[in-house]
């Protein structure tokens, strides 16, 4: 679906849900054409003119409501894949919409992006295979239409008195010779086909498309379509092999309910076996369980190695995932990298513990996917039936939240659910929103650190670090809302707005007679994964009027190390203009020398935590030694963060440190405190 422009149809008639569905495939790398109609008959019009490759179809239009929408649509364009969108959460329209040849079925209020591009590239792939299956299925038609039919007598004894050609080949005997030996009640799988095909005859003299299962002379199944008449004792009639047909309704039947890419059980197949499984739990009074499975920074493999390896490894998981569990248990991939596991019976939750447990250290040998070594966990949050919801919809959604929490602990874990959950659940959706207001509202802050030359005791440098003054939780540190930003995607937009920020109030202080001094700003990592990410540099550069020289990014170790192959030509860009680069806790990640040399890095700046680790390990300071020695030798400076006293200070002195940051010379201040550090222009 992303090789070649793919053209849309949207029928519905909500404005806002229109801009809606525009603003997501906006977001996302799909080359895309988009058309609107805003009625069932604009969109049959425009079906009947244009050429399309995909509907999303609201349920419920001014001229059109419910599933009356689909076989209007279908008259048109029989072929046409169809997504449905409606605000109404009822499984049995879903199946029906189904039964009527729609592709998906997608809830107005719990869409988003990443679930509608999901939808659409299953919809393309579906019709791609079914497209394949009618065309192979047209194939097989054009065959009996042009060869001769099986042709059949016997008597009601069961012998057999004529067979043709034909259905000898269809049988598996040489030539119809062989087969007239042969008792009729052999053919058939089972003798009670043939009873109730002889008792049908006898009734009504005739039996027109009697399906059977026959057996073959090497002992294969074939299904078999029978339209025979009796006259006296005589059976004639003909025979026609629909094994292939047959087969062809199961795999549809198997698409419906199952994902394309691993043969899981889908998310609605999924569901059905969990209703089942509740009303057995229900009538029997045991438990059953419901686990969430995310895996912990697939996104990576994605990023890294490419969508094909990501597939392979998606592939993988179910393979690891059934070593773990009972014959009984169910697991289904309901999108992305998530999967959900049915534990239909269990007595207590310490069985459950234990297959969480297995899941987690399964997920500790690596998978070998194109020859590399892939090292992955997941998050998996439990709810249980009935402790933790009585229906489909509660469990699942409690299970979500539950895996969430899990992600929160550091991943790699499992938690049950409980109702506090939903109250944490609730406070980060507030903080989202709160902290999304925040960055356009005014209740963000730039403080300024000094960076000080330690053999001058002259101020070469400010950081520049944010603050979030909450209307009702006062002043927020870094550290209480950046890992949410990170989470959400906000952080581009903190970054930018501290940027910006920061590099007008350098040129103000220039501005107003102050010699001018440098500012650095830290940069997340979703920067480096954006092409236009030194456009923006150069854009806020030029807007506040600081020259480049004066400007620093500090990107973390671990960050450069990610995404440094990316990175380096538009770093080295940027630094060929003066901007400066400085490699943050420096020490913590894994840095390879290789990479030191070909970024255009000038300083490293010594994590806080060997600088605070002196008094009670002097290994501390050999580390820290070992890393002025290390940059020293690549002509790099050297920066210790977090210095408090004067004992650290003088040991930087000893090994010729040159510069330190930290409480020592100031806390980070507001910028009409921070002017007490800057010197007047001579």
């Amino acid at each position: 679906m992303d090789r070649k422009n793919t053209h849309i149809l949207l029928i519905e008639d909500n404005p806002g849900d229109v801009r809606l569905i525009r603003e997501m495939l906006g977001k996302v790398k799909l080359a895309y054409s988009f058309d609107h109609a805003g009625t069932l008959s604009d969109g049959l019009v425009k079906l009947k003119e244009h050429a399309f490759d995909i509907i999303l179809l609201d349920m419920n239009l001014p001229d059109s409501s419910g599933l009356d929408s689909i076989p209007e649509i279908k008259r048109v364009a029989p072929k046409m894949p169809i997504v449905m969108l409606t605000g109404l959460d009822d499984e049995e329209t879903a199946v029906s919409a189904l039964q009527l040849g729609i592709q998906d079925y997608l809830l107005k209020d719990r869409i988003d992006r990443t679930l509608l591009l999901h939808s659409l590239r299953y919809a393309m792939e579906r019709k791609r295979i079914l497209d394949a299956l009618a065309e192979s299925e047209e194939k097989y038609k054009n065959l009996v239409d042009n060869a001769l039919v099986g042709v059949y007598k016997a008597n009601l004894k069961g012998e057999i008195l004529f067979v043709n050609n034909a259905l000898a080949r269809m049988l598996e005997y040489a030539t119809p010779e062989e087969m007239i030996p042969v008792q009729a009640l052999s053919l058939y799988k089972t003798p009670e086909e043939r009873e109730n095909l002889i008792g049908r005859l006898k009734k009504t003299g005739h039996v027109n498309n009697f399906e059977i299962v026959a057996v073959t002379r090497t002992g294969k199944t074939k299904n078999l379509l029978l339209s025979f008449t009796l006259n006296g004792d005589v059976i004639s009639g003909m025979i026609v092999d629909i094994t292939e047909r047959k087969q062809m309704e199961e795999t549809i039947k198997h698409l419906a309910y199952h994902d394309v890419l691993t043969g899981l059980p889908n998310r609605l197949l999924f569901i059905n076996h969990l209703r089942l499984a509740l009303n057995q739990a229900s009538r029997n009074q045991h438990m059953a369980a419901v686990l969430y499975l995310d895996l912990d920074n697939f996104k990576e493999i994605n990023d890294s190695l490419g969508h094909a390896a990501g597939d392979q490894l998606l592939k993988a998981v179910p393979r690891r995932l059934k070593g773990c569990l009972r014959e009984s248990d169910t697991i289904a991939r309901i999108g992305g990298d998530e999967y959900n596991i049915l534990l239909p019976h269990t007595n207590h939750e310490e069985d459950i513990v234990t297959i969480a447990g297995k899941i987690i250290s399964t997920f500790q040998q690596p998978f070998m996917i194109d020859n590399h070594s892939l090292h992955i966990s997941t998050s998996i949050g439990i709810s249980l039936y009935p402790h933790d919801g009585a229906d489909v919809e509660t469990l699942l959604k409690n299970a979500d939240t539950a895996m969430y929490i899990a992600k929160k602990h550091g991943r790699n874990n499992f938690q049950f659910y409980n109702p506090a959950m939903n109250t944490r659940a609730l406070e980060r959706m507030t903080m989202i929103s709160s902290l999304r207001k925040a960055i356009t509202s005014g209740e963000l802050e730039v403080y300024y650190q000094p960076q000080i030359s330690i053999d001058t005791g002259q101020i070469l440098c400010a950081e520049a670090l944010v603050r979030w003054h909450h209307p009702e939780m006062g002043l927020l540190q870094p550290m209480q809302f950046i890992p949410l930003a990170e989470e959400t995607g906000l952080i581009t937009q903190v970054d930018e707005w501290v940027m910006h920020t920061a590099c007008a109030q350098a040129r103000a202080w220039q501005d107003a007679g102050y010699s001018p001094m440098s500012v650095m700003v830290n940069f997340s990592s979703r920067h480096f994964l954006q092409k236009d990410f030194a456009g923006t540099v150069y854009r806020i550069l030029e807007e506040t009027g600081l020259a480049p020289v004066y400007f620093g990014i500090e990107i973390s170790e671990r960050t450069i190390m990610q995404e440094v192959e990316l990175a380096i030509p538009y770093l080295r860009k940027l630094a060929d203009d003066g901007v400066r680069f400085c490699i943050d806790d420096f020490g913590t990640g894994y840095s390879s020398l290789h990479y030191l040399k070909k970024l255009p890095v000038q300083s490293l700046k010594i994590d806080r935590s060997f600088i605070s680790g002196f008094p009670e390990d002097p290994d501390y300071k050999t580390i820290t030694n070992a890393i002025v020695n290390l940059a020293r030798g690549l002509r790099l400076k050297v920066i210790a963060e977090g210095v408090e006293n004067e004992n650290q200070l003088a040991f930087l002195q000893t090994i010729r440190c040159d510069e330190a940051q930290g409480y020592h010379f100031s806390r980070p201040l507001p910028s009409e405190e921070f002017i007490q550090f800057l010197r007047p222009k001579c």
